[in-house]
């Protein structure tokens, strides 16, 4: 599996979601995946594989530790940011 260099169906340039949230680097997200996942963490980046790793943050209930978590960008059904005004 994975990228075969001489072709083009593994680039993400045509992906317009991957495309717009690499914008987005170092923000916190929420990402929806098509089968109804939520994810929200800080996006530390999109790669040229076409995987997008945001860092989720530590829950106290249930306790969870500070994880890193990678999805694939054709498996992305939406994602939302949130602005700070001022």
């Amino acid at each position: 599996m994975g990228c075969r260099k001489e072709k083009s169906d593994c680039s993400c340039k045509k992906d317009c979601l991957c495309r717009i949230l690499k914008k987005f680097k170092n923000s916190e997200v929420t990402i929806r995946t098509k089968s109804g996942d939520f994810f929200t963490g800080e996006l530390i980046r999109v790669t040229n594989d076409c995987c997008v790793k945001i860092i989720e943050p530590d829950m106290v209930s249930p306790f969870v530790t500070e994880r890193l978590t990678v999805i694939r960008c054709k498996d992305i059904e939406s994602f939302s940011v949130d602005l700070l005004s001022g």
